[in-house]
């Protein structure tokens, strides 16, 4: 699972999500750093560490996704499942991708029931992104590494989301 990972993480970029999926995490992301900003660190005026956790954050968040193409040996080649020349495929897609994130029930430990070994890749990584010398300094760094993997868990989720998306758009003849 880890050399699958690592393999994975060479070749997939936030560049070559779906029009959808992109959009659909960045807005995600938007909410969450709010979310984060005022509960880990509410009265920092340092931008470059504000910076800095953003960044954390958003690697997390793709991580994540990786990681679960990784786990379900997806190959790294570009998912698409909606199509811009297609009017409405993408927003279509969006508001579904944005639904099925509603819908989403996290239980105590995001990850459990996963296939074998996705659970402690998971801790690995958040615990690997945590070493760094900038966030290693930080007090809030215990309640920072929870947020880190529930960014890791949206990543996950969105890899599996477009899975539902490009499954149920098969199965119904494709963008209609």
């Amino acid at each position: 699972m880890r050399e699958r990972f690592f393999e994975y993480r060479r070749h997939i970029r936030f560049s070559d999500m779906d029009l959808a999926s992109r959009a659909m995490a960045l807005m995600w992301l938007e909410v969450f750093h709010k979310r984060v900003f005022r509960r880990c660190f509410p009265r920092v005026a340092s931008k470059s560490l504000l910076r800095e956790v953003g960044e954390a954050i958003d690697a997390m968040f793709l991580e994540g996704y990786i990681l679960s193409r990784a786990a379900r040996m997806e190959g790294w080649e570009s998912l698409r499942y909606t199509d811009p020349d297609v009017p409405g495929s993408v927003e279509r897609s969006l508001e579904l991708l944005r639904a099925l994130y509603e819908e989403e029930v996290v239980s105590e430990r995001p990850f459990a029931g996963e296939p074998l070994g996705v659970e402690s890749m998971a801790e690995n990584i958040v615990r690997e992104a945590a070493a760094s010398p900038i966030l290693q300094r930080l007090e809030e760094l215990e309640l920072l590494k929870v947020q880190m993997l529930y960014a890791l868990w949206a990543g996950y989720k969105l890899a599996d989301f477009e899975r539902r998306i490009k499954n149920r758009d098969l199965s119904s003849g494709g963008w209609s």
